[in-house]
Formats: structure tokens, C-alpha cells, sequence
């Protein structure tokens, strides 16, 4: 047996678990059936973890326009900052979430201030008919 010792000579890459199977070798008995590699598991640890406080900030907006208004949406406009301060601390994912809570939360105090005037200009309206 001969060894190959090249000094410039790259070694093979590892194989990753993605190339393909190598063609079944015939048979000529009886078979139990095909045969199948199995998938190679999951990597772990793949995904960063997602800020907190950007969760808390859209489910807040999402109830400041559905269950909770008005405090949902103050409890929206409040936290948007604090998780953008601790996203860019930190490195988490969720900036996207924390961004679309604070728009929520943002256009759940539009509609509140929106109602609000109507229903003075309701009043005023009436007042003056009276």
C-alpha cells in the first residue's frame, strides 16, 4: 500500500449528511423491501432567542385595538423603547416585533384621541341645535 503525502494536496471535504445515497447494490435473493437513509437531525442551537419585552410589546399592541384598549396601547407605546434598548444591548431577534407593537400600540391611541374629539364634536353639535 502506498500513502499520498503531498504537502499541497487538500484533504476531501467531510460529508455533510446532504449528498445523495449511493445507489442500492443488486440483489438476486428475496428482499424485505427498499431501503431508506434516514434524514440527518437537526441542528441545534441554530436560532438566537427572542427578546421578551418585544413579545410583551406586540401582544400589548395587538390587545391595545382588540381587548385591552386604551391600556394595551399605552403599555405598547412604553415598552417599544425599552425592548429596542435592550435588542441593541444584547443582540436578540425581535426588533421587528417590538417595531409592528409600537405601530399598534401608536394607532390604538390615534383612534382613542379620534373617538374622543367625535364625541365632543357630538356634544358641541347638539349643544349649539339646542
Amino acid at each position: 500500500m502506498t500513502e499520498n503525502n503531498d504537502q499541497g494536496a487538500t484533504p476531501p471535504p467531510a460529508p455533510s449528511g446532504f449528498e445523495a445515497a449511493p445507489p442500492p447494490a443488486p440483489s438476486y435473493g428475496a428482499t424485505s423491501g427498499p431501503s431508506y437513509a434516514s434524514a440527518p437531525p437537526p441542528a441545534a442551537g441554530a436560532g438566537k432567542v427572542t427578546n421578551t419585552m418585544a413579545i410583551v410589546t406586540l401582544i400589548a399592541g395587538i390587545g391595545g385595538l382588540t381587548f385591552l384598549p386604551f391600556i394595551g396601547s399605552i403599555v405598547a407605546v412604553i415598552t417599544g423603547p425599552m425592548a429596542d434598548r435592550q435588542i441593541a444591548q444584547t443582540g436578540e431577534d425581535g426588533a421587528q416585533l417590538s417595531k409592528i407593537g409600537k405601530i399598534l400600540g401608536w394607532v390604538g391611541l390615534g383612534l382613542w384621541v379620534l373617538g374622543i374629539l367625535g364625541f365632543v364634536l357630538i356634544f358641541i353639535v347638539a349643544a349649539a341645535n339646542a
